[in-house]
């Protein structure tokens, strides 16, 4: 037991965070936006993607519950994957904040993050920071999908102006295997609600895993290649660029906004020549495996 800390009454007390910061990481304020997003998924995913349409369409408020519920427990793992662990190596961190969106036409959120309050000094912990999120969201998703992917409805009308399509990545057409509900696109049916929130999860997996500047994807890469990160992420985005030519503009913009705002290159750790350890090599490349098991070159289109 240590000896206790004379008592110096002229020394400075120790600075308080403002008033506003304390209340914007007070775990009532984490609730309420968890609240206020459930509300506003819910309302968004019973208009989108259920017959009863939701309140807005006269239907009921728990028309969209299949939709909410699901990605709100997509989005929370992987948040909590990236919190958990820096609880593990002692970094602080908040709790996740969730971001619900006034435009109830689309999903009814902007996603989930958290904010790590301090730098990530070494390789190992930048790894496993990084991968601990879109690794628990993606494994997180897989029921979801399995359940919401056997169970659509077949539509008799062909598709109208002015609608959405969904692209399917890989998985998706592996569990329509595996569930041996035999091959269908979003032109053929109108997709189960549990089944879009498992689409969902797996767009914002595949978004985070980019290898660009401090998205999750850019901490892996940072651990893996050390000084040649921003080499490789320059590469990444001119293919990012070309993508957005050739296919879907969101690959393009989602990757240069994400570079304005977060740079392209990521901050260095302290032994940034070690190299990576073999076992955490193998989950690089596992995340490489999902990034490419989620990606779809126009993932979201409208004829």
């Amino acid at each position: 037991m240590s000896d206790p800390v004379p008592f110096d009454p002229f020394s400075e007390p120790p600075p308080r965070r403002p008033g506003w910061r304390r209340m914007l990481e007070h775990p009532l304020f984490h609730l309420a936006l968890l609240a206020a997003t459930f509300v506003t998924t819910t309302i968004a995913g019973g208009l989108a993607f259920t017959p009863g349409g939701g309140p807005l369409r006269g239907g009921r408020f728990a028309d969209g519950l299949p939709f909410s519920i699901p990605l709100l427990t997509i989005l929370g793992v992987h948040e909590l994957g990236h919190y958990l662990m820096c609880r593990r190596y002692g970094l602080a961190a908040t709790l996740p904040y969730f971001l619900p969106s006034p435009f109830l036409n689309l999903i009814g959120t902007f996603g989930a993050l958290i904010r790590i309050k301090e730098p990530i000094r070494a390789k190992r912990e930048l790894f496993d920071v990084g991968v601990a999120g879109p690794l628990a969201g993606f494994f997180a998703t897989l029921p979801f999908l399995w359940y919401g992917v056997s169970r659509p409805r077949p539509t008799t009308t062909l598709p109208g102006t002015s609608t959405i399509l969904f692209d399917y990545p890989l998985i998706v057409r592996l569990a329509q295997k595996w569930t041996h509900v035999g091959p269908y696109t979003s032109a053929a049916v109108h997709e189960h609600p549990t089944f879009m929130a498992a689409w969902f999860g797996l767009f914002v997996t595949c978004l985070n895993l980019l290898p660009l500047g401090q998205l999750d994807g850019g901490h892996v890469l940072r651990a893996a290649v050390g000084r040649k990160q921003p080499w490789v992420s320059a590469a990444v985005l001119a293919l990012a660029v070309v993508a957005g030519i050739v296919g879907s503009a969101v690959w393009a913009v989602f990757s240069v906004v994400a570079v304005a705002i977060m740079g392209l290159a990521h901050p260095p750790v302290a032994d940034d020549e070690r190299p990576l350890d073999f076992g955490r090599t193998l989950v690089a490349f596992c995340c490489v495996a999902v990034f490419l098991l989620c990606f779809s070159l126009v993932p979201i289109r409208q004829i």
